[in-house]
């Protein structure tokens, strides 16, 4: 119980080969009567990781992460908000690990 609200929240995760995982999430405000459902999803390849998410609220996010050395990736992101029109992109490097 956060501030007065009350919420009810579930999820589920489903792992359809060792590279792919695909989960929902149902969550639901019961004070305000709102509900959020999201789907995403999160492929590993050999030398990458592909993430995403699409949500009810009108968001698109998606997520590379790409080895580019032993300890260095390279990393694009990207998350679009079609309700708010709020897009946003993002480069960078991870070094380390």
């Amino acid at each position: 119980m956060l501030g007065g609200n009350r919420w009810c929240s579930t999820d589920q995760t489903l792992t359809s080969t060792p590279q792919a995982q695909f989960a929902t999430e149902l969550t639901w405000n019961i004070n305000s009567r709102e509900a959020t459902a999201s789907v995403g999803y999160d492929y590993i390849l050999r030398q990458c990781r592909i993430r995403g998410r699409l949500d009810s609220d009108g968001k698109i996010a998606a997520y590379l992460e790409e080895r580019v050395n032993v300890g260095v990736n390279f990393v694009l992101s990207a998350e679009l908000d079609h309700h708010r029109k709020d897009y946003k992109m993002g480069v960078g490097m991870v070094v380390g690990e």
